[in-house]
């Protein structure tokens, strides 16, 4: 079959590989679509592969199985179950549709049981997705409601990070927000921001199409932060008061120092991308007490997910989607690194 690996530090290719056959606790699954995210960026130019950090999503397919020498890259994946292991308990059928989750939690260890099953100490990883078929333990297979499409069920894990910063955030009806970065992310939180109550809600990303996007979408204002004055913007935009809310989902680390002063006194910064590695900003530590700030970051949480199932049906995300067939995989990696398109999808 064939499947997208990372051959060696910034090399990607379409191989051919073996096809995976299930343990008998595991589920086989023929991929229907799998996105491309930044984070698969960071994993394919890493230099050394640092070790996950309890899960971060960047890092979390250095310990994925490896077949023949190749790491296959995707984590955002839905399908067709076409196998099922002798001892899965769950009631699975084979043709049923699911959405997959990337990696599997023990259930057992002192962070699972005290509801931090994002950092447990024994995480399975599980095979990428940017192919034709992989196996998952099947306490990551959900089965998706008949009426979502298999493309829009292959949002799931992103939307479930968009959920976990919306719980983090503890919006209240008529909040004002902010979103630093327009790419997937970002417009997933919009969407829930929106839904959660918020009442004013800006968007900055320098990508046209994407502020294009974010305004049909919902935001009531959109701002090129590369030739606009973001801070006089928001400032005249909250009456001066800044944002009960603030989230970044660029990665860029100098947005995440400007949020700290785009918060409102008691606000919420929320960090809802991934990062540098050996990257240290400094933020007057003074200043976040006489505010009252909330900084938060947010690492995958699997008790988001079956949330993020439910809510897919309320999401717009079909004009989010741009979708290239597997055998044209370079193609569509070139495309997301030159940001065309929003989130591109991989097709077996």
């Amino acid at each position: 079959m064939k499947a997208v690996i990372v051959k060696e530090v910034g090399v990607l290719e379409l191989q051919d590989v073996l096809e995976p056959e299930p343990n008998s606790d595991q589920i086989k699954v023929k991929i229907a679509y799998s996105g491309i995210c930044g984070s698969d960026l960071k994993i394919i130019d890493s230099s050394g592969m640092p070790e996950p950090l309890c899960g971060a999503i960047g890092w979390a397919q250095k310990n994925a199985p490896i077949r023949e020498g190749a790491r296959i890259l995707g984590h955002e994946a839905s399908g067709t179950i076409v196998k099922i292991g002798k001892d899965i308990k769950g009631n699975f059928k084979v043709g049923q549709r699911v959405a997959m989750n990337f990696f599997s939690t023990c259930g057992s260890c002192y962070y699972c049981l005290n509801g931090m099953a994002q950092y447990c100490e024994r995480l399975a990883y599980q095979s990428g997705a940017m192919t034709e078929y992989a196996t998952y333990q099947e306490n990551i297979v959900f089965p998706i409601p008949d009426d979502v499409p298999l493309d829009i069920a292959a949002f799931c894990e992103p939307v479930s990070i968009a959920v976990h910063a919306i719980d983090i955030a503890h919006i209240k009806a008529g909040d004002s927000v902010i979103i630093t970065g327009g790419g997937s992310i970002g417009l997933l939180i919009l969407q829930l921001a929106i839904k959660s109550g918020a009442a004013k809600v800006l968007v900055s990303e320098p990508i046209a199409e994407r502020r294009k996007m974010a305004k049909q979408l919902g935001a009531d204002v959109v701002v090129d932060p590369l030739t606009e004055d973001l801070l006089k913007i928001s400032n005249k935009f909250t009456d001066g008061r800044g944002y009960n809310v603030c989230f970044e989902a660029s990665g860029k680390v100098a947005s995440a120092i400007q949020l700290v002063l785009l918060a409102e006194v008691g606000g919420a910064i929320v960090l809802a991308a991934t990062y540098p590695e050996n990257v240290d900003i400094t933020i007057p530590i003074f200043y976040l007490w006489t505010r009252d700030l909330t900084i938060r970051t947010v690492m995958p949480n699997p008790h988001s997910f079956p949330r993020a199932v439910q809510i897919l049906r309320k999401l717009n995300l079909k004009p989010l989607i741009k979708v290239y067939p597997l055998t044209e995989a370079i193609t569509a990696f070139g495309a997301f690194k030159m940001g065309k398109g929003i989130k591109i999808m991989l097709q077996p």
